[in-house]
């Protein structure tokens, strides 16, 4: 596409000038080609006023409820449909030019793959390219909902993690990279677990487990559906926990380990918190013989079915509270009722001489001496 003005922006001068970070320009620049820069004599990528256009047209759409990916399809559609009506086109193509980064739906509209963003994130974690890296989340929470962001791009990513150190391919440095810059961006999403009126959950790693990530996107997803979130995190003492719970009369206190022995060196104090409080385990750690040591309830590994039964569970037992509440309250009113209605011999009950007619009066009568006056 030909330009009337040379582009001269750097990448932070657009970025200033559209109100959008950087690493979300690279990101609709790598996966859709909605840029296209070219180099200065210094190698320095420079963007020019239709790179901006292009920019403003896609915000304006989102602004509308378009997602990104959409939006970014519509505007280059529409600047190909404008430059071939004016004869301009000249082949370079920025909507198609993405090769195997973004593929094709049958509508036409542009899909993101998502083994496709975790192999991405995984080749920028291994690099330590945090730029890269925050370029890949930017596009997965973008262009999908946070579910499915975390669902099938963060789990599947740190499942990789997880893979790679064990066979020797990353270090214990890529790995706390990774932690440390999913964990910045889970935070964001944290902002608002302490709102609303929904039930409480606890959640905490036993002591000695310090991975804690799918713990704290299972937080997210929580937090999503409703719940308030009281996060105790990563290497929690059981005494801790137990005052945390405590504390809050939480719905669900979920503990997720990746060893057994995370559960089983504390079975005794979590079977005495579990009589006081509904206590879910999750992770590798959990074994039929964990269970049943513990007497715990058992969280699979789908993250979203397993907010679902959480959430079925806990409304099912304040459900359950409501009408022992109610059945409480209507006795106590039951024997309120009799009393304000006993009588003797039809009369409302009196106070006699600090004493009430009826058995207590019959009591009297039958206490007083031959030498006092009868009525």
């Amino acid at each position: 596409m030909r330009r009337s003005v040379p582009p001269s922006m750097r990448i932070g001068e657009l970025a200033t000038r559209v109100g959008v970070s950087t690493h979300v320009l690279r990101a609709w620049e790598s996966r859709y080609g909605l840029l296209t820069p070219s180099r200065s004599s210094g190698g320095y990528r420079l963007y020019g006023v239709d790179d901006e256009r292009r920019v403003r047209e896609v915000l304006s759409l989102r602004d509308q409820g378009v997602s990104a990916m959409e939006a970014a399809r519509q505007v280059l559609a529409a600047e190909r449909a404008g430059a071939q009506a004016t004869g301009e086109a000249d082949g370079d193509d920025p909507g198609l030019d993405t090769g195997s980064r973004v593929a094709a739906n049958g509508d036409g509209s542009l899909r993101v793959d998502p083994p496709m963003l975790v192999t991405q994130l995984l080749d920028a974690i291994t690099a330590l390219d945090e730029d890269r890296a925050h370029a890949v989340l930017d596009t997965a929470f973008l262009d999908r909902s946070v579910e499915s962001a975390v669902v099938d791009v963060l789990v599947p990513f740190f499942v990789k993690v997880g893979e790679q150190w064990e066979l020797g391919r990353i270090g214990i440095a890529q790995e706390h990279f990774a932690s440390s810059l999913v964990r910045r961006r889970l935070g964001a999403l944290s902002m608002t677990w302490g709102l609303g009126t929904g039930p409480v959950a606890v959640l905490a790693c036993p002591p000695g487990e310090f991975h804690d990530i799918i713990l704290l996107s299972f937080g997210v997803l929580l937090g999503r559906a409703g719940w308030r979130v009281r996060y105790l995190g990563p290497d929690t003492p059981i005494a801790s926990l137990t005052a945390a719970a405590d504390l809050t009369s939480p719905d669900a206190v979920v503990l997720a380990s990746r060893r057994p022995s995370g559960f089983r060196a504390h079975a005794k104090e979590l079977r005495r918190l579990g009589d006081r409080h509904p206590v879910w385990v999750a992770g590798r750690g959990t074994t039929p013989r964990i269970l049943e040591e513990i007497r715990a309830y058992h969280l699979g590994p789908d993250l979203v079915a397993d907010v679902q039964q959480l959430t079925e569970f806990a409304r099912q037992r304040r459900r359950a509270a409501g009408e022992r509440s109610e059945a409480v309250e209507q006795e106590h009113g039951e024997r309120s009722d009799a009393q304000r209605n006993g009588s003797v011999n039809g009369r409302q009950a009196e106070p006699v001489n600090g004493r009430v007619n009826g058995h207590a009066a019959h009591a009297t009568s039958e206490a007083r001496s031959d030498s006092e006056p009868h009525a």
